[in-house]
C-alpha cells in the first residue's frame, strides 16, 4: 500500500484539470472532412475536361487539320507547276522539231527549185547552143570569116 494519507494537511491539493469539451474532436473530424471530399473532387475533376480544356484540343485538332489540307493543297500545287512545266516543255519541244522539219522541208524544196531550175537552164542553153558535132554551122559566138 501506500504512504500516501489523503487527510494529511500539509498536501496541496492538486489541481484538477478543467473538464474538456468535445470542440478538439469536432475541428479534427471537420477538417479531415473537408480533406477527403477535396482529394475527392482533385481525383473527378482530372477525369473530367472542363469546357475550356475541351475547346483547346477542338482547336487543336482542327489546327491540325488545317495544316494537314495546307499541306496537301501545296503539294497539289506542286505537282500542277511541275505538271505544267513538263508539259510547257513538251510544246517547246514540238515546235523545235516542227520548225526543224520545217526548215528541211524549205531547204529540200529550195535544193529542188535549184536543181530544177540549173536543169531548165541547162535544157534552154543546149536548145539554143548550136550543135557541137555539126562542121558545117560556126559558132554563134565566133565572128564571122572575110573572103
Amino acid at each position: 500500500m501506500s504512504d500516501y494519507d489523503p487527510n494529511d494537511p500539509n498536501l496541496r491539493p492538486v489541481p484538477r484539470p478543467a473538464s474538456r469539451s468535445n470542440v478538439g474532436w469536432f475541428a479534427g473530424a471537420a477538417v479531415a472532412i473537408v480533406a477527403i471530399v477535396a482529394v475527392a473532387y482533385v481525383a473527378t475533376r482530372a477525369n473530367d475536361p472542363s469546357a475550356a480544356e475541351q475547346q483547346a484540343a477542338a482547336t487543336a485538332t482542327q489546327t491540325q487539320v488545317s495544316g494537314a489540307q495546307s499541306a496537301q493543297a501545296a503539294q497539289d500545287a506542286s505537282v500542277a507547276a511541275q505538271t505544267a512545266a513538263q508539259s510547257a516543255t513538251q510544246s517547246q519541244q514540238n515546235l523545235a522539231e516542227q520548225a526543224a522539219a520545217d526548215r528541211a522541208r524549205a531547204a529540200a524544196s529550195a535544193g529542188r527549185d535549184a536543181a530544177t531550175s540549173a536543169d531548165q537552164s541547162g535544157q534552154d542553153a543546149s536548145a539554143t547552143a548550136p550543135d557541137s558535132h555539126s562542121d558545117s554551122a560556126p559558132p554563134s559566138s565566133a565572128p564571122p570569116s572575110q573572103p
